[in-house]
């Protein structure tokens, strides 16, 4: 008597899982224009030091202490502390999507702006973060291309693993920034805000 209530119980449980909506996560590439336009900072640098902490108002989130190395925009002082949300405390990992991670000695290029509470945090999360990576045949450090239109990417469709976008010498993405960065502080385009 006992087994048809829970065998009925095993094939309800089983019903509620198969109608269980399917949910996703879609990444909308920000142009890279518009990401350099959003950053107060953007610096290069590597990463000194991570720790993940505990907030009653924002849950658990990870700090990177960043060494600077060159700054491309605004003004930064020698270390830069970022906020991710996440991280792992103890044996607990709290993730959410989009995130990237830190590591000790990573480098990177970090565009960087402040929050309500003046954290500093990357502009679109991962989108604010160029790892340095180094390129497979020479080891000279390079980048993952930005999606700059007319520069890096052709309107339309973004395809990841697309051949027509290579990786970029850090000079030249360095480059790159710079003169997105006077482009968009020349006297004209003040005019035009």
């Amino acid at each position: 008597m006992c087994e048809m209530p829970r065998a009925l119980s095993i094939a309800m449980f089983a019903v509620a899982l198969l109608v269980e909506p399917a949910f996703a996560t879609v990444t909308v590439p920000t142009e890279f224009r518009e990401v350099v336009a959003d950053s107060i900072i953007i610096v290069r640098g590597h990463v000194t030091d991570v720790r993940a902490v505990a907030d009653r108002d924002r849950g658990v989130e990870t700090i990177g202490t960043i060494a600077v190395d060159e700054t491309l925009k605004g003004p930064a002082s020698d270390f830069v502390s970022i906020r991710l949300p996440g991280g792992t405390i103890g044996r607990y990992r709290w993730v959410m999507v989009g995130v990237p991670t830190l590591r000790t000695g990573d480098q990177g290029i970090f565009f960087l702006k402040q929050d309500a509470a003046t954290f500093w945090r990357p502009v679109g999360l991962g989108m604010g973060i160029y790892r340095i990576l180094a390129a497979p045949v020479t080891g000279l450090p390079v980048v993952d291309p930005p999606v700059a239109l007319d520069v890096t990417a052709k309107p339309g469709v973004v395809t990841r693993g697309d051949p027509a976008r290579r990786l970029l010498a850090v000079p030249d993405f360095e480059s790159l920034v710079r003169v997105v960065v006077a482009s968009q502080s020349s006297p004209g385009r003040q005019a035009g805000r």
